[in-house]
């Protein structure tokens, strides 16, 4: 039921297709020491073989051609009757030992490389989606890594819980970021009991991360909660639909109609009509994989309305300068303008998680 926004092109956005980051750097391959000690051990062990002298009974030194064409050992002490031709080969075996072991140390180096790679390019998908999406008023559980790349990236060190062996549950956290550690902790008891419904997950597999609600008394608690404030959302969408300053699409109209939207920015948009003209393209949340009961949390306007006299930017900023007057309670956590599916659009967009029942007037 929520638009999470795929194709959007607005900045400082994080849609649910793969993570564009930066392409990491090519890194030498650099040999272990118990590697390197294997390889200077095979080595000193062929030198010495090399320095033993051999004695084969009944052999003869090949004599020198008539034209003194066999050189090989001339001008050398006598070193052993095969001395000279067993050296290339000594050679190449070591040249050969040393390329294996090189090969097998660089194959460990790069698999262990891509091991280590593809865990934390989720783990900064998601740590980038919290501190950007999740209201850094709010208490945040994790475990130790994932804490330490939330403090990365900016999210309050005195909002994070770390979870651990002793933990019995993410209370009183409002968020929990779920990783393997953590589903290691609780076991599907953290989704049936105590964090319900997904706000985001990235990844897939063993290796994937989602960021869950908590819900402080219960799944069914929860529940419950936002079935009693459907109500009012429904109202307050019926409020917009009937004001002559609003206008919306098909889709923004069937939203409010079911009560989908975030009481917040319904009560945000109402604060509108009486100073400028709005139209409503859509509204979405930025939670890529979020679950269907969960709030949306942003609302796209059109930038090019016919009926206000002013460009697209002062006409942005007008809007931006009403909303940024309203109560603490209905602020919005930012507005970004930018395209969206080739429309110019304003980006009305508040932090989760979001209140499931009525917030007032």
């Amino acid at each position: 039921m929520a638009d999470n926004d795929q194709g959007t092109e607005l900045p400082q956005r994080f849609p649910g297709a793969a993570w564009a980051g930066p392409v990491p750097p090519i890194q030498r391959v650099a040999l272990s020491a118990e590697l390197r000690q294997h390889m200077l051990a095979a080595v000193e062990a062929e030198r010495a073989a090399a320095g033993r002298t051999t004695t084969v009974p009944g052999r003869v030194p090949p004599p020198e051609s008539a034209n003194g064409t066999n050189r090989m050992r001339e001008g050398a002490a006598a070193a052993g009757p095969a001395a000279g031709p067993r050296k290339p080969r000594r050679r190449a075996r070591l040249i050969a030992l040393g390329l294996g072991l090189l090969v097998t140390g660089s194959l460990a180096a790069v698999a262990t490389s891509h091991a280590a790679l593809s865990l934390p390019d989720v783990r900064v998908q998601a740590a980038a989606w919290v501190a950007e999406q999740v209201s850094p008023d709010v208490t945040v559980s994790c475990d130790a890594m994932m804490c330490a790349a939330l403090q990365n990236h900016g999210f309050p060190a005195s909002k994070l819980v770390v979870l651990g062996p002793a933990t019995s549950d993410p209370l009183p956290s409002a968020v929990v970021v779920e990783t393997a550690a953590v589903r290691g902790l609780f076991g599907s008891s953290l989704a049936l009991t105590w964090a319900p419904a997904v706000l985001a997950s990235f990844g897939s597999g063993p290796g994937a991360i989602t960021v869950r609600l908590v819900a402080p008394h219960g799944g069914a608690a929860y529940r419950a909660a936002l079935r009693a404030g459907l109500a009012g959302r429904v109202t307050s969408g019926a409020a917009l639909l009937h004001d002559s300053q609003v206008t919306m699409s098909a889709i923004a109209r069937s939203q409010l109609l079911a009560g989908q939207v975030d009481p917040r920015l319904l009560l945000a948009l109402a604060s509108l009509p009486g100073h400028e003209p709005i139209d409503i393209v859509r509204f979405g949340n930025p939670g890529p994989g979020a679950s269907p009961g969960v709030l949306l949390r942003f609302a796209d306007l059109a930038e090019d309305i016919p009926a206000v006299h002013m460009d697209a930017a002062a006409y942005a900023r007008s809007v931006w300068a009403v909303l940024n007057g309203t109560g603490a309670q209905i602020r919005p956590a930012r507005a970004v303008s930018g395209p969206v599916q080739g429309q110019a659009v304003l980006r009305i967009e508040y932090s989760a998680p979001s209140p499931p029942g009525n917030i007032g007037s």
